[in-house]
């Protein structure tokens, strides 16, 4: 009997790691900015931060949309009035393979990039030495580029 209620105890025990292991978290689906020209921002997204153009379901002439992982995309949706100042501190992070490649592109569209205190063309290095780079989209919208491996 005590033997059963060890290996009773074993399996519940079992079970409950794995549910601890299998736990579900929200996860990010996607981030839509509200751009004034459609084109120039995906354009922008396509071409300077070379990111893949998805279909879009609803044809209006008004979505561009994005994928930026495996589950997780970016909308840009048409319509705004004006671009509007963003601080840094909320922006949109992409990692990429190589921080000079990517500097690279930035040079061949003519898009300054700084460092997070704002001195221009510098690329800054976190404590745990990341690279990390920030400039503006089209509409003001913060990006910041890093080097992050996971």
């Amino acid at each position: 009997m005590k033997k059963y209620f060890l290996v009773v105890l074993a399996v519940i025990g079992m079970a409950t790691n794995m549910h601890a292991q299998t736990k579900k978290y929200p996860s990010l689906n996607h981030i839509a900015l509200y751009v004034v020209d459609l084109q120039r921002s995906t354009d922008f997204y396509r071409d300077v931060i070379q990111l893949e153009v998805m279909d879009e379901p609803f044809k209006d002439g008004r979505h561009s949309w994005f994928k930026v992982g495996a589950h997780s995309q970016l909308h840009i949706i048409s319509g705004a009035a004006r671009a509007t100042e963003h601080p840094k501190d909320t922006h949109l992070c992409f990692s990429v393979p190589s921080m000079q490649a990517f500097i690279a592109v930035l040079q061949q569209h003519h898009i300054t990039y700084e460092d997070w205190p704002g001195k221009p063309n510098t690329i800054n290095k976190r404590v745990d030495g990341v690279q990390q780079i920030y400039f503006r989209d089209p509409d003001g919208y913060w990006i910041e580029i890093n080097d992050d491996k996971y």
